[in-house]
């Protein structure tokens, strides 16, 4: 099948063949050969007098598409939905075997962590599904309420996932389904930031740490009081 989106941070292969590590050095790799075409020359990288040592910073937020998508109740979802708090999102489908578990389980060690030093804002989480055929608003329901209540998972059409995907640079492809019916997809594996207007304000690239996740987002927040 066809690749969707423009891909920032390259594809990571969560095939069940793979061990987590080796995923992690191939996407830092590409990560790295490809950073300067992805984002603007004044983005504001790691250690630029933000206090952020990981992330990535957008100097001006970027807006998000106008899209529809169904959230984990059977609700719909929207880009509005986003609007009101700070929002971590990331992408992904409940079938992967590694990456997606293991950043969702380290999205919500973060917020854990927020909420023990008693954090005056903790962001939501939200996890858009690039596997619509297999993730139904019941199997991400399922899925998200795993890792945390309050998580909310995303799915919907191709065409709007694909609106979204190609918006925020995220990439992904599905490959063609083996014997027994199985198929793997690669994806992007960054987690973003969104600010409370609803639009793009930072990212991290793998690997992730729920110290850094929490640590840094206290620091943007700081920066961007009015956001």
């Amino acid at each position: 099948m066809n690749a969707a989106g423009n891909g920032i941070m390259g594809l990571m292969r969560i095939g069940s063949g793979l061990r987590l590590f080796a995923l992690v050095a191939v996407v830092m790799a590409i990560v790295a050969a490809a950073a300067t075409a992805l984002w603007p020359e004044n983005a504001i990288g790691p250690g630029q007098d933000t206090g952020v040592a990981v992330g990535t910073v957008l100097p001006e937020a970027r807006e998000l598409p106008a899209v529809t998508l169904t959230d984990h109740q059977g609700e719909n979802w929207t880009r509005e939905s986003l609007k009101g708090e700070w929002q971590y999102l990331f992408f992904g489908f409940t079938n992967c075997p590694d990456v997606c578990p293991l950043t969702l389980a380290t999205l919500a060690g973060a917020l854990d962590q927020l909420k023990q030093s008693q954090a005056a804002v903790v962001p939501g989480v939200v996890f858009v599904s690039v596997d619509p055929q297999r993730d139904t608003p019941a199997a991400m329901k399922t899925y998200v309420e795993h890792f945390n209540d309050d998580f909310v998972g995303v799915t919907g059409e191709r065409a709007a996932i694909d609106r979204l995907t190609e918006a925020l640079g995220i990439s992904y492809t599905l490959h063609e389904p083996g014997e027994d019916g199985d198929y793997a997809v690669d994806h992007s594996a960054a987690i973003l930031l969104i600010d409370p207007q609803g639009r793009l304000r930072a990212l991290w690239q793998p690997p992730h740490g729920r110290d850094v996740l929490a640590k840094e987002f206290r620091q943007i927040r700081k920066r961007f009081p009015s956001a």
